[in-house]
């Protein structure tokens, strides 16, 4: 009877920290402050800063480790946000350019876009689309064949298409 009792209570214990861990996010797609990265020539990486960010670009990170699929973006919208704020104070010239994390996904999917982290999904300015942030499938498959240039460029992901808050395409 005992036995039981305590059985049937490490059940219920266990039911609800399931229960709670469902309700948890399951990626970190949307989640802020991953740190855009750029090749050094010595095969190592630095940090892209504000000064290299040019208005009415995307851009896309791979290797952030900030991120679980270690992609960090910064689309065009959220670029021009922080070349404004750098026209307001010039120091902020100098400073990492950071973005949030994404991860690629498949043209035409309207699901597996939604932000998961902290209830992003649910702040219409954050809301994110799959859409074309690097060079069309074709050129990539292409630049691909070269297995090292493929990890150099892409980090072998081989999809023009990434979740990304705003714009219609990608440069």
């Amino acid at each position: 009877m005992v036995a039981s009792l305590r059985l049937r209570s490490l059940l219920v214990v266990a039911a609800a920290a399931l229960s709670m861990m469902a309700c948890q996010a399951d990626t970190d797609l949307g989640k802020p402050g991953c740190h855009l990265l750029k090749a050094l020539p010595d095969g190592g990486a630095t940090n892209v800063i504000v000064a290299e960010l040019s208005a009415g670009k995307d851009f896309l990170s791979f290797g952030s480790v900030e991120c679980e699929d270690l992609i960090c973006v910064l689309d065009q919208d959220a670029v021009a946000d922080v070349l404004a704020q750098a026209t307001a104070n010039p120091a902020v010239l100098a400073d990492p350019a950071t973005g949030y994390c994404s991860h690629a996904c498949a043209q035409g999917n309207t699901t597996g876009c939604t932000p998961q982290f902290e209830d992003l999904q649910n702040d219409p300015p954050l809301v994110m689309s799959c859409r074309p942030l690097v060079l069309d499938d074709a050129t990539i498959a292409e630049i691909c064949k070269d297995p090292v240039k493929c990890q150099e460029y892409f980090n072998n992901s081989r999809s023009a298409f990434f979740c990304a808050r705003g714009g219609d395409g990608g440069t």
